[in-house]
């Protein structure tokens, strides 16, 4: 096999890993379909160890969980060494950091007005964990920070922002259920972010303030609960302005063993 038989054209804004077909809303290449537009629950939580009592944390909401600094997706202990660490995260100065066991259950950019707020940045991008797959191994100074988004207040109130209290770093957004983490305070051992932290939907596209041409569906409001939109549009009011096409395509080594459909 030649060097060019493994050189296949692949758009620059799609992850080199990822199988590509025709999208039928979009004008560039999408995912295949049975890894996004049918995937709309979940995978299975894993068991992790926690034997502790309610099964999740804070699934109730607001703020009634008692120790909860004690529980997932804090300080916690897991029975029979059921929690194996795969990943770490960190704030910016060290104080916080987290471990997560295995892989996200799901990704996604979010693009609601809070999104834009909170975070200071056209969308949020998030990977999405069991809470009982989270523990905390380092809170130095107790420099947890939490923001509670539906009363606006800092206290621990869930839904809430969980960011350090020194270098004001966002960690993650703690949920009834799951934990949404943000890729960028995950500390990669080869500094490659992994297949399984690809997104699989943009989402509240509708509220973007810019276009994303980057081949991922784009929801309308909740993944799977919504319209499926255009991805490149010449809707008035989207700043900055999308202008042109699809990036060019390059030439690239990919694997052999990931055939474009």
């Amino acid at each position: 096999m030649t060097s060019d038989d493994n050189k296949r054209r692949i758009h620059t804004n799609v992850h080199p890993e990822a199988d590509l077909h025709q999208g039928e809303h979009s004008y560039i290449p999408h995912p295949p379909p049975d890894d996004h537009h049918e995937r709309h629950e979940y995978k299975a939580f894993p068991d992790t160890g926690w034997r502790g009592e309610p099964k999740i944390p804070s699934s109730k909401g607001g703020a009634d969980e008692l120790e909860f600094l004690h529980k997932p997706p804090y300080e916690w202990k897991s029975e029979g060494g059921r929690f194996e660490a795969k990943y770490t995260t960190r704030c910016w100065c060290g104080n916080v950091s987290f471990e997560f066991h295995g892989d996200p259950i799901d990704a996604k950019h979010c693009h609601c007005r809070q999104c834009q707020h909170l975070h200071g940045a056209p969308f949020q991008w998030a990977v999405i964990f069991p809470k009982t797959s989270v523990r905390m191994i380092k809170n130095v100074d107790n420099s947890l920070h939490f923001f509670s988004t539906e009363k606006r207040t800092g206290e621990h109130y869930v839904p809430c922002k969980v960011s350090c209290d020194v270098c004001r770093s966002p960690l993650f957004d703690e949920g009834r259920n799951t934990v949404l983490a943000y890729p960028g305070s995950f500390v990669f051992k080869d500094g490659k972010v992994p297949m399984d932290f690809q997104p699989t939907a943009h989402i509240f596209y509708k509220e973007r303030v810019m276009e994303v041409p980057d081949g991922i569906p784009k929801w309308s409001g909740h993944k799977g609960d919504s319209e499926l939109l255009q991805e490149l549009t010449d809707d008035a009011g989207k700043m900055p302005k999308y202008k042109g096409k699809a990036g060019p395509e390059v030439e690239t080594e990919v694997s052999p063993t990931k055939p474009m459909v």
